[in-house]
């Protein structure tokens, strides 16, 4: 099941993305938006039944996809490849955020890793719960989902 929601979330990432060095269009933001509040809706309900480790993996890929789309808003060039460490450091040294909100979404972004890699261990269902809280309050501070 988890190969087949890894391979769901690239394809669904595949065809929302947009290349941040091109401007997107509205319609294409109001995609990637319900994606990031899909998403987030997911993550909660993973949370809520138990599932903190999908949680985890559904609430670093709205991370990303949110840092994704504030590249593109303030004009940050950045790969399509770039992670979600590169972003975030890119945009705390233009000023878009400052060093406090750069270190809580360093701390969501390692937490997504470690669910990315598997290692179930090295978090639990409480540090999930504050890293969801902390992507969604993110995400409408500065995407305006």
């Amino acid at each position: 099941m988890l190969a087949e929601l890894s391979r769901g979330i690239a394809v669904l990432k595949g065809v929302w993305s947009v290349d941040s060095t091109v401007e997107a269009d509205e319609g294409v933001n109001l995609a990637q938006m319900d994606f990031v509040v899909h998403f987030l809706s997911q993550a909660e309900k993973q949370l809520a039944t138990g599932r903190h480790q999908s949680a985890a993996i559904l609430a670093g890929d709205a991370l990303e996809d949110t840092l994704r789309r504030l590249c593109a808003i303030n004009c940050v060039i950045v790969s399509s490849k770039a992670s979600s460490e590169t972003m975030n450091a890119e945009l705390a040294s233009r000023g878009v955020y400052g060093d406090d909100m750069q270190q809580r979404l360093h701390r969501a972004a390692s937490l997504s890793e470690k669910a990315n890699c598997g290692l179930w261990s090295d978090f639990s269902k409480d540090d999930v719960a504050l890293m969801l809280a902390e992507v969604r309050a993110f995400a409408a501070e500065h995407a305006a989902i």
